[in-house]
């Protein structure tokens, strides 16, 4: 036994250095092993984390893409009322409701609130003493001219102004959605742009750095902290006056106010049209003649027609002709410094006459958006949205005037006098220009807004990073 245990050491001490390098290379390829597993799962882990930003860069886009979407729809609660006061200035139509009470109320009193079923004034007039003696002194100087027209006149002139005002409204918000959509669309995709740009900077500069093997290395371990600096690049690219420069924010802010031209002197290109086609297709009825719904609503879609027509015409191939559209929603190259005039303080117009380049662009791309067609054929899927809703509430309003002679009548033969589709069309001006912007309850507003292709357009709009001229 003594014999083989030397024997033993005899065997190790010949072989020791075979057996320590044997050892030795097992050690080593073992921990090469465990050294590559634990790269490759870094790396799988690496790939798992780029899946994971693209998921958050795209969750990012499409939430400011919905977020842009809902802030033109609170820019339009804040817009309408100014609208709504700019176009009382011209077409007024409770000054000569409240004339035709005066007249109605001239008359002698054995006929006070007793009007036969055939009067017009029976249409739906009906306006409290209160309300009459809440009027501003302008109001009522207006209403003593008007008080001075006949009765007729009266009428005459409710029906024209009625039917202008609800068709020019309807133009007017409709392209003031669209404008608005597209400006918003892209200043947000601009930022976006700005930040794409920056996160490629930084990876290019990383790839640089990480030529190296003991780098590439080196980056596995801390690649984990990447994902966090992508969350805050993002978070840091909504919109902010202190992140961009002074002169960035107030072309962005002037491109913004440029929707004033629209909402102050183009709409009245608008009433032109509308005014012509209203002229041609009702200047020959009188308050007392009867129109079934599907007449007036034949007679309506005449007006859009003819509107459209001359609205949506595109200049001739090759000439320099702007737009009628381009020309109603921007103001000309000679006409943006009285606009901006009229929105910026003169802090603000300062800065912009050292630089206006970012505005620059911002217009033309505006203007090449608007003259397409894809934007003509938005504008025209809005502008049909707008003439059902105002068919659905004139038919609602003036199904709600009860008439003796026509109660056994189907619904779609009855008639009811022109002064009743005046009346029920102003009432459809009121629901058109309903603003609010905490309870957000403008059904007409909310109809435009969910129209498919619409959303296309500003989806269009919004990633077409590639578009730079």
């Amino acid at each position: 036994m003594l014999g083989r245990g030397k024997d033993a050491r005899s065997l190790v001490q010949r072989h020791r250095g075979k057996i320590l390098t044997s050892v030795g290379i097992i050690a080593s390829l073992l921990t090469a092993g465990s050294v590559c597993v634990y790269l490759v799962k870094r790396w799988l882990y690496q790939q798992q984390l780029k899946i994971t930003e693209q998921h958050f860069i795209r969750e990012q886009i499409r939430r400011r893409f919905t977020q842009t979407q809902e802030d033109t729809l609170y820019a339009l609660y804040e817009l309408i009322p100014v609208f709504a006061m700019v176009l009382a200035k011209k077409l007024d139509l409770e000054e000569l409701l409240i004339a035709l009470r005066d007249k109605k109320l001239s008359k002698g009193t054995g006929n006070k609130g007793k009007l036969s079923d055939n009067d017009a004034l029976s249409s739906g007039i009906s306006t409290s003493v209160t309300e009459v003696e809440n009027l501003s002194a302008s109001t009522a100087s207006k209403v003593e001219n008007k008080t001075q027209k006949s009765k007729a006149e009266l009428w005459n002139e409710l029906k024209t102004k009625s039917l202008i005002k609800m068709v020019t409204v309807s133009y007017t918000i409709s392209s003031l959605l669209l404008l608005t959509r597209l400006q918003l669309n892209i200043l947000t995709r601009r930022e976006y742009l700005e930040t794409a740009i920056k996160v490629a900077v930084e990876k290019e500069s990383g790839k640089t750095e990480g030529r190296s093997l003991v780098n590439w290395v080196w980056g596995l371990w801390k690649y984990e902290d990447e994902s966090v600096k992508l969350d805050k690049t993002f978070g840091e690219s909504k919109p902010k006056v202190s992140s961009a420069s002074k002169n960035s924010y107030i072309n962005e802010q002037a491109f913004l106010s440029l929707s004033w031209w629209l909402l102050n002197r183009g709409w009245l290109e608008f009433q032109t049209i509308v005014e012509e086609s209203v002229d041609k297709e009702f200047s020959s009825l009188n308050p007392r003649d009867t129109l079934t719904l599907q007449e007036f609503s034949d007679k309506l879609t005449q007006v859009f027609h003819h509107t459209n027509e001359k609205l949506l015409l595109s200049p001739k191939e090759g000439s320099n002709e702007e737009s009628r559209l381009r020309h109603i929603l921007l103001p000309s190259a000679a006409l943006e410094g009285f606009v901006l005039q009229q929105t910026l303080d003169p802090e603000a117009l300062n800065i912009l006459s050292e630089d206006r380049t970012i505005l620059g662009q911002l217009i033309y791309e505006t203007t090449k958006c608007i003259e397409s067609t894809v934007s003509s054929i938005v504008l025209e899927s809005l502008i049909n949205e707008s003439f059902q809703y105002i068919m659905e509430q004139v038919e609602s309003s003036v199904s709600k005037k009860k008439t003796r002679k026509n109660d056994d009548e189907e619904p779609s033969d009855k008639k009811y006098q022109v002064a009743v589709y005046a009346i029920s069309c102003k009432d459809c001006c009121n629901d058109i220009l309903k603003s609010g912007l905490v309870s957000m309850d403008n059904e007409f507003l909310a109809r435009l807004d969910s129209v498919v292709i619409l959303d296309d357009l500003s989806a269009s709009v919004y990633s077409n990073f590639g578009f730079q001229d």
